[in-house]
C-alpha cells in the first residue's frame, strides 16, 4: 500500500493467514490496510466491510487513524454502499458528521 500498488494490496491480503495473528491490533492494523486497498481500487463496498471489521476487532486503534478517518468520509457519502448505514454509525461515533 505504501509503495503506491493498490492492487497488490488486495493480491498479498488474500494470502494472510488472519486466525494465526494473535493481536487484535495487528488484526486491525490488517483489515484497515486492506479497506485502503480495496478503497484505492474502487471496490467501496469491500473497503466499507474491511473497516467495519477492523472496527469491530479493535476500535481504539483504529477510529483515529487518519487513513481510516480519510476513507470513512469518502465512503459515507457513496450512494453505491450496501453498508451504508453502518458506515455513516461509524462516521458519526468518529466524529465525522
Amino acid at each position: 500500500m505504501e509503495l503506491g500498488r493498490p492492487r497488490d494490496v488486495i493480491t498479498r491480503a488474500e494470502h494472510v493467514e488472519i486466525a494465526q495473528i494473535g493481536s487484535s491490533e495487528r488484526q486491525a492494523h490488517y483489515w484497515t490496510c486492506t479497506a485502503a486497498g480495496y478503497h484505492m481500487n474502487r471496490k467501496d463496498n469491500e473497503a466499507a466491510d474491511a473497516l467495519l471489521r477492523a472496527d469491530r476487532i479493535a476500535p481504539q486503534h483504529v477510529r483515529n487513524r487518519p487513513l481510516v478517518r480519510n476513507i470513512v468520509r469518502d465512503l459515507r457519502g457513496s450512494s453505491r454502499l450496501h453498508r451504508q448505514r453502518e458506515i455513516l454509525n461509524l462516521a458519526q461515533v468518529m466524529r465525522l458528521l
